[in-house]
């Protein structure tokens, strides 16, 4: 599989087996697919397809048994685990599907937390997150604690924060999981809007059918294996 300077994460050959006793179970089976720079990819199929599992590789969580996770030209397994961490600080904006928030904080003050992990000053990132808190259509709710909004408010204030650091990449597992469908909808249109405004790469696992219009790229697997990868026309 021939790399593009485009190709911004290149999954090659993941396989995954966790030990059981003195068996060991497999999880995946070789992955290999690329995503280019500003793609809307979305990771689809079954639970318990490994689907989270490969995303977890691929956001340097959880090594891989075999292959390899190529992202920005970098080898990501071939490193550190401190530089993985400070990697995806720089580069990589998380929206898990249950967002942790510190209660003490208002919700703009939640926001800026990763430029304190990234050794910036708290009080230097709160413009930035007054910014993008505007642009997630929640600034009226700055001043609030985190816990006192809806969920997909919370999915709202969740990809705030995962673009104060200017990201490359948005990685999102199944962050419309625990919403229902309107505000589900109102999350997705959203994430479609920032990756066509900024050219923003994003990769999400979904397992709702009605959510695969708004990827540019479907890559679908089944029981620990990749079955298609496909360009849709948007």
């Amino acid at each position: 599989m021939e790399s593009t300077n485009n190709t911004i994460i290149k999954v090659a050959g993941v396989k995954k087996g966790f030990t059981v006793g003195s068996r060991i179970l497999p999880i995946l089976y070789g992955i290999d697919f690329e995503i280019q720079k500003g793609e809307f990819a979305l990771l689809i199929g079954p639970s318990g397809c490994g689907k989270s599992t490969l995303l977890h590789i691929i956001y340097g969580l959880e090594e891989p048994s075999e292959g390899k996770i190529i992202m920005d030209n970098h080898d990501i397994w071939s490193y550190t685990k401190d530089w993985r961490a400070d990697f995806r600080n720089k580069n990589i904006g998380f929206i898990p599907q249950q967002p942790f928030w510190i209660k003490s904080l208002s919700v703009l003050e939640n926001i800026a937390i990763p430029a304190v992990i990234s050794g910036k000053s708290f009080h230097s990132a709160l413009p930035k997150a007054a910014e993008l808190i505007e642009l997630v259509g929640m600034k009226e709710w700055a001043d609030h604690r985190p816990y006192d909004l809806s969920g997909g408010q919370q999915q709202r204030i969740a990809l705030a924060r995962a673009l104060l650091l200017d990201p490359h990449i948005i990685i999102a597992d199944e962050p419309t999981g625990n919403l229902d469908q309107k505000a589900g909808e109102e999350l997705m249109n959203l994430l479609s809007d920032i990756n066509k405004k900024f050219a923003l790469t994003i990769l999400m696992v979904t397992h709702n059918h009605e959510q695969y219009k708004y990827g540019s790229r479907i890559i679908s697997m089944l029981d620990g294996k990749m079955i298609s990868n496909e360009l849709q026309k948007n």
